[in-house]
């Protein structure tokens, strides 16, 4: 990672460890507006997806404060929680004190030895969004080639939009609350992953947020060489 890159993650987190004190309490006063609108519905649709049984391993990235995994440890899961944030971590271990946590980038070349095993379940809640298009995949395809296990699943719960002109639209009616970053669009999402040979199942759940369930294939191409993307290693 350069500098430069290095020198925006960092205050990403500090912001992120300034947010962690009021991140629920902020969520809980914003559920009718952009970004938020939909947030319990999502999180419920993610561990509905996921299909949590007791037993099963999961790894949640940017397990934040700990709402996700908390649905997904009273179903009897094998949590294990990742963040960049150790404030966020630390509202996690106050709710959840039993859970294995690790604090990790995931933009970073080098990933903790702790996120080196397999997860019948990789899941993630209001996290990709601040990524780029294209770190998203990057991310997408390291999971899959190192973390998923065989017939495992990725759902991830995010802002986002059935398609750009959605996307513009709610950015057009709600100037006052938009803030501009990452969103996915399911019609890009779906033409560049299915393009790849991945399986992609959409749900929208409010005007600004929707649900992902990613299947990648058995011959899986890193996501960065699809030549539709041009992106550069």
């Amino acid at each position: 990672m350069s500098g430069e890159n290095n020198d925006k993650q960092e205050e990403l987190r500090e912001g992120f460890d300034e947010w962690a004190h009021t991140y629920d309490q902020d969520v809980q006063t914003s559920m009718d507006s952009f970004p938020f609108a939909g947030y319990s519905e999502t999180l419920t649709a993610v561990w509905q997806q996921a299909e949590a049984a007791p037993g099963m391993s999961v790894l949640d990235l940017g397990v934040g404060t700990g709402n996700l995994s908390k649905l997904l440890v009273e179903s009897g899961c094998q949590v294990l929680g990742v963040d960049f944030s150790s404030e966020m971590l630390a509202k996690t271990r106050e709710k959840l004190p039993q859970l294995a946590l690790v604090q990790a980038d995931l933009t970073a070349e080098e990933w903790s030895p702790a996120l080196t095993r397999r997860f019948e379940r990789i899941v993630s809640n209001y996290l990709f969004h601040e990524f780029p298009f294209e770190t998203k995949l990057r991310i997408l395809s390291r999971v899959a080639r190192n973390n998923l296990a065989p017939n495992g699943r990725i759902v991830i719960g995010d802002i986002t939009f059935p398609s750009a002109a959605d996307l513009n639209r709610v950015r057009m009616e709600r100037p006052d609350e938009w803030e501009e970053e990452f969103y996915w669009t399911a019609e890009k999402t779906r033409e560049v992953l299915e393009t790849a040979g991945w399986s992609v199942a959409y749900g929208q759940i409010s005007f600004c947020a929707g649900v992902y369930v990613f299947t990648p294939p058995d011959n899986l191409t890193d996501l960065g060489n699809v030549p539709y993307l041009r992106i550069l290693p």
